[in-house]
């Protein structure tokens, strides 16, 4: 039995102002590469996008329906995934996370973008990460590590190389968990990979980086139990 290896993916990756092909291309080959060994789980953000559109709705509207915004801009990700992945995953996306269950035992590639108003995409994965038994849940994110502040702003900004989750939930617990925000990873995400001991590796959108971090090696920030 293969181990299933979970991504989460940010839609800021995919799309970071026009679509990233040649990112996609490269994706798709390492991960191909890498099927003989393991299986994997990739869920979408929305990203850029997502805020856009929830930005645009009208006022009045309650959290839960500007979450469904975004959502639907995950699920446009998945949706250009799944071609550079024909042939390894579902032909139909699941919208469920137990028909995501049931196409993860047919194919070696699964997509999906978010399920539900008030989950993040990060949580989603650490569901379906728990779920699926993954021992690594990799974020493929835009910079390369958790910080204790900004980088771009801040020159002397700190990185960290590993963190407990104890150390992670003091750094993100000040951070908005409003449509559309776009925290480094989630507290709930982290609390639902924590009780599993899923390592959590904050991964830079660096090709050779990735296929690294799939290998379980610590390319950017790792969070883990000590």
């Amino acid at each position: 039995m293969k181990p299933v290896i979970t991504l989460s993916l940010g839609g800021s990756i995919i799309n970071p102002g026009q679509i990233d092909v040649n990112f996609l291309e490269e994706f798709s080959k390492v991960i191909e590469k890498l099927i003989p060994r393991y299986k994997f789980m990739i869920v979408c953000g929305g990203g850029k996008v997502a805020r856009d559109y929830i930005h645009a709705l009208p006022q009045g509207l309650t959290e839960g329906e500007r979450d469904y915004m975004g959502i639907a801009a995950t699920w446009l990700n998945a949706e250009l995934l799944s071609y550079y992945f024909k042939g390894f995953c579902s032909p139909v996306l699941p919208r469920t996370i137990e028909e995501l269950r049931q196409q993860m035992r047919h194919f070696d590639v699964g997509l999906s973008g978010g399920f539900l108003p008030a989950v993040k995409t990060d949580e989603d994965a650490a569901i379906v990460a728990d779920l699926l038994g993954s021992p690594i849940l990799i974020n493929v994110t835009n910079v390369d590590g958790i910080y204790d502040k900004d980088p771009r702003n801040n020159p002397d900004a700190k990185k960290f190389t590993e963190l407990t989750y104890k150390e992670f939930y003091e750094i993100i617990s000040p951070l908005s968990l409003g449509a559309g925000s776009n925290a480094p990873f989630t507290l709930i995400a982290a609390k639902i990979c924590e009780r599993s001991n899923i390592r959590i590796i904050i991964c830079p959108k660096v090709m050779n980086k990735i296929e690294k971090a799939i290998e379980g090696v610590n390319v950017g920030t790792v969070i883990q139990n000590r």
